[in-house]
């Protein structure tokens, strides 16, 4: 079964690859890596009173409850795969993701998963049979078909698609 603390590695390489847990201006107001004072302004004050060399503990907490468990990645056998799961979740939305994941198993391997955005006992259980390599490649297929489609600059598109690829 796939392990948080890589999935968390993973997703920090994208949101604060030197892991300096600085605020920083984004979309919408400012960020911690990556957590957005915009969409997650509890989150974001509570962390930002920390002293800037103490938030890591805070920061992988509010991912692990916020996105893994919500997400069920734990279930996931493939620990790629859960990374990437993760990531897109960051980037898009736990549901968001989760649906792609559905869809990734019904294109990739004939499945007729309801695409609901909730990874039950049958999203896992038709995630964990596929090929998880095929399941990754589909998967960054529609990645990348998603932010070719959300309004944004080119740099920021040119970001969202080398993270697909990643």
């Amino acid at each position: 079964m796939s392990q948080f603390p890589p999935a968390l590695d993973f997703i920090l390489n994208n949101e604060d690859r030197n892991r300096e847990y600085a605020i920083v201006p984004d979309k919408g107001g400012q960020a911690i890596a990556g957590i957005n004072s915009h969409y997650w302004p509890t989150a974001f004050a509570n962390i930002s009173r920390l002293p800037q060399g103490e938030r890591g503990p805070a920061i992988a907490n509010f991912y692990k409850t916020e996105f893994w468990d919500v997400m069920r990645l734990g279930g996931i056998n493939s620990q790629d795969l859960a990374n990437r799961v993760l990531d897109e979740g960051v980037n898009a939305g736990p549901y968001t993701a989760c649906r792609m994941l559905q869809q990734a198993v019904n294109q990739a391997h004939g499945w007729n998963l309801t695409v609901d955005g909730i990874l039950g006992p049958d999203s896992l259980t038709a995630i964990n049979d596929s090929d998880s390599d095929k399941l990754i490649a589909v998967f960054g297929q529609l990645r990348q078909a998603r932010y070719k489609a959300t309004p944004g600059t080119e740099q920021e598109h040119a970001a969202w698609e080398a993270r697909a690829r990643a």
